[in-house]
């Protein structure tokens, strides 16, 4: 899709002393013009140059990576939300914020939230606008991890085209789409009592068309909604384990009905289903060690990130309860990325002392 079709949008988005969506939404759309004219122009030049090749290089990460941010306030500009963007879904681009940390943002003093150090050394030989490989040397406690990377860049500048095609023609279908109330607030008002997945289907197709969504759409209301199918179909025959699961699953349709809500700009209900036992001790133990604690549930959510499986690790020397501790241990032999984020994320919404 090309940007033209949202230009009058952003340019006629009202801009005031009082308002910040204007200027946000100009921002961004000028931001992804500029992003747009720098891959023409990486695509069609070519370099054999080493330094000529750094510097297209650098340029292009960084490049992306404000792109993706501006994806995300051109959304927030335009329609006061950022439910059409959820580029972490995608696992290309999800990984291009590590990616980017490694070679632009801090390749010489990378910290975790482990306590360890990282350093990252680009490798000269063989590098090219094509393809680029880096390690990073990992300090922790004492021992020494390296860590090889090798990244193309056709697929993550392919994956960045595609993504920002799908997020901008769901905001321009929202745009022009007339505010009118619908039934669908009130399907997932029911979907929240009974769970039924012919109900979610149906509230779905609902949405989908009501917003004239297409099945490559990325819109955190489909998300979540393939959320709730994933934990629908979810049994334990653990009674504890059931009622965490049985939480999840309100919770999500909960995010369903605000989300159904605000795009209608109307008011509802509070949805706030009781917190599990399980969560509650693990909320406890936490609050106990939450100094040591706190940093470590940052990517309990990402399987994919490199210190999800340390950090739960780290937070089972802490020596947790036995209710804690079985809901680590469960996250722990848990290898479905789908169950990873939905118990993860549900451990890292730990509220902190306010200080």
């Amino acid at each position: 899709m090309s940007l033209n079709e949202l230009k009058k949008y952003a340019e006629t988005e009202i801009k005031d002393e009082n308002i910040s969506h204007g200027y946000r939404a100009a921002s961004s759309f000028s931001m992804l013009e500029h992003v747009d004219l720098m891959l023409g122009r990486y695509l069609s030049e070519k370099q054999t140059e080493q330094g000529a090749i750094l510097l297209d290089v650098f340029g292009i990460l960084q490049g992306l990576f404000v792109a993706i941010d501006a994806l995300y306030d051109l959304a927030i500009g335009l329609t006061q939300y950022k439910y059409h963007v959820n580029i972490n879904q995608n696992p290309t681009l999800h990984e291009l914020k590590y990616i980017r940390n490694d070679i632009v943002g801090h390749p010489t003093h990378r910290t975790y939230p482990d306590g360890g150090v990282g350093f990252s050394i680009l490798e000269t030989k063989g590098l090219s606008k094509e393809k680029l490989t880096y390690q990073t040397y990992i300090y922790e406690k004492n021992s020494l991890e390296i860590k090889t990377k090798d990244v193309l860049f056709e697929p993550l500048i392919e994956a960045y085209k595609k993504e920002r095609d799908i997020v901008l023609n769901d905001i321009l279908q929202f745009l022009q789409h007339t505010v009118t109330k619908t039934s669908i607030p009130e399907q997932v008002y029911m979907l929240y009592e009974t769970l039924n997945k012919k109900l979610l289907e149906e509230v779905k197709e609902s949405f989908k068309k009501e917003y004239n969504l297409d099945a490559s759409s990325s819109h955190r209301f489909l998300w979540r909604a393939g959320l709730v199918e994933t934990l629908i179909a979810w049994e334990e025959t653990d009674s504890e384990l059931e009622e965490f699961i049985l939480y999840m699953s309100r919770y999500q349709v909960s995010k369903m009905y605000d989300i159904s809500l605000d795009m209608e700009n109307r008011k509802g209900k509070d949805l706030y289903p009781p917190v599990p036992m399980l969560l509650a001790y693990f909320y406890k133990f936490v609050r106990r060690h939450e100094k040591v604690a706190l940093p470590l549930l940052e990517n309990l959510h990402d399987y994919n990130h490199p210190l999800c499986k340390k950090d739960v690790l780290a937070l089972m020397t802490l020596n947790p309860g036995k209710e804690a501790f079985k809901l680590l241990t469960y996250l722990r032999n848990v290898k479905d990325e789908t169950k990873v984020y939905l118990i993860g994320s549900m451990m890292r919404a730990y509220r902190a002392r306010s200080k």
